[in-house]
């Protein structure tokens, strides 16, 4: 008969190996690091093995965690797959969710999802990392990112969970006092507000005659808060391309307008990435599944 601590043993082994850290194993099981590690190390030194090589930045499986992590796999989804039989309540998620994305992806995009989603689900603790860039899911301890564009890591897993339309915006004044674009060369004559150059935002990837054009227009400001862009694109200082979400209280109000919609391409998709593991967390697997049926109710 399997002792409760074997299968604690287990939860925690399974958790470190998922998380890639005893900090971030602790953090999602609301434990301390230390009770992480002393449990982990008892079960090795039961089994007589190391389970993971570990130095002041990487913790990686030995083989021999390799084998005991697929043997551990089969015991606890069997375990999973009995409670669950019992009900949904059995899966309830609960600790701690660490989200990443851009300020404004949290602000506009999912913050609405939130207040929902967390009354669902009132064991849930979540913890938001904004960043203008990609975020580190190992580095700064990420259950799952939101983004958007390329991503290199090939050993993440990518899924797909929104489009964002992007346009270019100016204010009315602006229009009126430097000229409308009738095309994407006329961009040169006109002041762009941009994002830093060099960086994936500052090219604007335009429509032109069937094909798209990659143009990285120049101006006065640039910066790496859309924020900012979208502010001074309101006070008149030139041309911003934005997510459509930012500026959803500025077009209707009359503030902003789009300009050179010919020239817009399809809308961009935007992917839910997490780490590349075997069994999804549960409570990356209800956020996601609240983002989705949240969307098809719209």
């Amino acid at each position: 008969m399997v002792a409760a601590d074997s299968i604690r043993e287990l939860e925690f082994f399974l958790r470190v190996s998922e998380e890639s850290s005893f900090s971030a194993a602790a953090r999602s099981l609301d434990l301390d690091p230390s009770t992480i590690s002393k449990v982990v190390q008892r079960l090795e030194n039961r089994l007589g093995v190391r389970l993971f090589h570990r130095t002041s930045r990487v913790l990686k499986l030995t083989p021999e965690g390799e084998r005991f992590l697929a043997a551990a796999q089969k015991v606890m989804q069997a375990l999973e797959e009995a409670e669950a039989s019992l009900g949904p309540a059995m899966a309830e998620p609960t600790g701690v969710l660490r989200i990443g994305c851009t300020p404004a992806f949290a602000r506009f995009w999912l913050g609405p999802l939130l207040p929902a989603f967390c009354a669902a689900h009132p064991k849930l603790k979540l913890e938001f990392v904004t960043s203008p860039n990609a975020v580190d899911l190992f580095d700064q301890q990420i259950d799952v990112s939101f983004q958007s564009g390329p991503i290199p890591d090939s050993s993440l897993v990518v899924r797909r969970v929104a489009t964002v339309c992007w346009r270019i915006y100016a204010a009315p004044e602006y229009l009126r006092q430097h000229g409308t674009p009738a095309g994407v060369d006329e961009l040169a004559a006109h002041r762009c507000l941009n994002f830093l150059p060099g960086t994936y935002r500052s090219h604007w990837p335009l429509r032109v005659g069937g094909e798209t054009r990659s143009v990285a227009p120049t101006g006065p400001v640039a910066a790496d808060n859309g924020d900012l862009l979208c502010a001074l694109a309101v006070a008149g200082m030139g041309l911003a391309r934005l997510a459509e979400y930012r500026v959803a209280a500025e077009v209707p109000a009359g503030r902003l307008v789009t300009v050179l919609d010919d020239c817009a391409v399809e809308g961009e998709p935007v992917f839910a990435v997490y780490a590349s593991r075997r069994h999804l967390s549960v409570r990356v697997r209800a956020l996601l599944e609240h983002i989705e049926g949240a969307i098809g109710a719209r």
